[in-house]
């Protein structure tokens, strides 16, 4: 029977050793079990033996001694690789982060991803600072192995796109989720207990022990007690898209007295939402997930009192004298007096034949850092050269056999952060170069990709990779064609704001007072505004759609001042 998760404290330095164990037995000891080791080989040892039980698991590694234990592995390393979802601190003195030496070495640690911050050592009781760096260790631990208090089960087989869905939509959603094959014991178990039976269509148990047949997206959002309903009312501004930009349109609005709506297709924090670790956002020196991101930025709009419509995906648009209806599927309307677009790109789907009966099971489209841990022990392929093709294979690295980048270009230097580039090295994650997938082949198990066929575009000669499962992140483009007419579009669907509309369409694109032109994000017709990836111009990165999200409420203020009463 597996024990409580571990927390290993490893020192050769027994002031040191003796400085962390005593908060965590104080703290923790009620639900981890608090081990310590004397030096790195000790650790080496305690981890290794901790692994070989087969019934325990590490949830967090602190230790002051990164060195190799002869020709073998550091502990970090060690903990990684026999359990991938272990969180790993360096620990330091107070202030040493000025000497050069401890700030070189923290840093070349966090570059080839051998620990995840560092902690400072505590020097008094109780040290709140300490014990907010292990929280928040222990915080992410649990969100990435799927703890299963107040979650929900999934039973579903792994070869149904569906039971993929689910996972996601609930994992995004911020709720703690675990799979279940139809065929185990702990799903018989569960079902008996429930009295329900697996048909072949995945099953979802609630936290209160319900047990939904394949909800619909709607039924899900309510089981986890999000609204989906419609305001009745015209609103002041509707925001369509609750990624980063969406939210922060929303906080903002919101936060000024504005009556607020936000539509939302699909799950809270948009592409943002599936990325495993943004490292580069202001503010998170430790990097956060995108999950985590979106769900602060919706508590913080809720709180400010802007109403979500969960899972309502918006399919039309009229513009009318006093602003705008939007056509919200099943045949519903919303009148608003502004709109913000905030809808941002979906991935292009390959034209590779062989790919379009795995898409859902091992064929994904995004960067889901929800099927990282599906994909232990297999070979997997990421098809794109940005950041969130980046940040998708390093998270997969925890837990994949293999990794590599398949990308178009000759290298990744013009597509990618620095940071990611070098971490994706350290990593071991491999990198395929001038190359495109044009097809792809399975197992006679349905569902289960084993391979892709590469296609090398300089000399167009054709090689089979072995690939358990794929993600795809290229080719992204917005999905607009639902807007009104009046809303000018380049060729490719992304929304012209400001300078662009004249500038493509003439002062005549401007559906607004002559004398004036359209505001830096408004759109040809005024009181529309487009933000973030579904804006022709924008920077493709979570802090612009955010910024974009932010100012573009003093335009919304500016346009609503001046209809008043209109």
């Amino acid at each position: 029977m597996a024990g409580p998760p571990v927390i290993l404290a490893v020192s050769a330095d027994e002031s040191v050793r003796s400085a962390l164990l005593e908060p965590l037995r104080r703290r923790y000891s009620a639900d981890y079990r608090i081990l310590g080791a004397d030096g790195a080989a000790a650790g080496l040892d305690a981890i290794e033996a901790l692994a070989a039980s087969g019934d325990d698991t590490i949830a967090l590694v602190l230790a002051d001694d990164a060195s190799p234990v002869g020709d073998h592995e550091n502990v970090f390393a060690a903990a990684r690789r026999h359990f991938p979802d272990v969180r790993r601190g360096l620990v330091i003195e107070w202030g040493s982060w000025a000497d050069r030496t401890t700030a070189d070495e923290v840093l070349r640690l966090m570059s080839h991803v051998q620990i995840d911050y560092y902690v400072v050592r505590p020097v008094h009781s109780p040290d709140e600072s300490f014990h907010r760096a292990v929280t928040d260790f222990l915080r992410e631990w649990e969100a990435a192995v799927g703890k299963r208090h107040r979650g929900f089960t999934i039973i579903g087989d792994e070869a149904q796109p569906r039971t993929h869905v689910l996972q996601s939509r609930l994992t995004r959603g911020g709720v703690p989720t675990e799979r279940l094959d139809p065929a185990s014991p702990d799903a018989a178990a569960l079902l008996e207990e429930a009295g329900a039976r697996y048909d072949g269509v995945p099953l979802v148990r609630t936290s209160d022990g319900r047990v939904l047949a394949d909800p619909d997206d709607a039924a899900l959002a309510r089981a986890v007690g999000l609204t989906t309903s419609l305001p009745e009312q015209t609103v002041d501004l509707a925001v369509v898209g609750a990624g980063p930009g969406g939210l922060a349109a929303a906080v903002y609005a919101a936060s000024e007295g504005l009556d607020t709506v936000v539509l939302e297709a699909d799950a809270i924090g948009g592409q943002a939402g599936s990325s495993s670790l943004i490292r580069n956002y202001l503010g998170f020196s430790r990097g956060v997930s995108g999950a985590e991101l979106a769900q602060r930025a919706y508590q913080q709009a809720w709180v400010f009192g802007a109403r979500f419509a969960h899972t309502r995906r918006v399919e039309g648009m009229r513009v009318v004298p006093d602003g705008f209806e939007l056509e919200v599927a099943p045949g519903e309307l919303v009148r608003a007096r502004s709109v913000v677009l905030a809808s941002g790109v979906s991935y292009r789907r390959l034209s590779a034949p062989g790919l379009a009966s795995f898409v859902g099971a091992s064929v994904f489209y995004g960067a889901s850092s929800v099927e990282a841990r599906a994909q232990s022990g297999r070979d997997v392929l990421v098809v794109g050269g940005g950041n969130s093709a980046g940040q998708a294979a390093l998270h997969l690295a925890r837990y994949a056999r293999s990794v590599s980048l398949v990308v178009r270009g000759p290298s990744l230097a013009e597509s990618m952060s620095k940071y990611l580039i070098d971490q994706l090295d350290a990593a071991g994650v491999g990198l395929i170069t001038g190359a495109r997938v044009v097809d792809a082949g399975g197992s006679a198990d349905p569902g289960r990709l084993d391979h892709v066929v590469l296609e090398r575009s300089d000399t167009a000669e054709r090689v089979e990779v072995a690939a358990d499962a794929v993600f795809i992140t290229i080719g992204a483009r917005p999905h607009t064609e639902w807007l009104a007419p009046e809303v000018l579009r380049d060729r490719w669907g992304s929304v012209l704001t400001g300078a662009d509309v004249l500038g493509e369409g003439g002062r005549r694109a401007w559906r607004g007072d002559p004398a004036t032109g359209p505001a830096p994000l408004e759109s040809s017709v005024p009181g529309f505004f487009a933000i973030g990836d579904v804006r022709r111009g924008s920077v493709k990165r979570v802090a612009s759609a955010v910024g974009e999200g932010s100012v573009v409420i003093s335009s919304v203020h500016s346009h609503l001042g001046a209809h008043a009463g209109g």
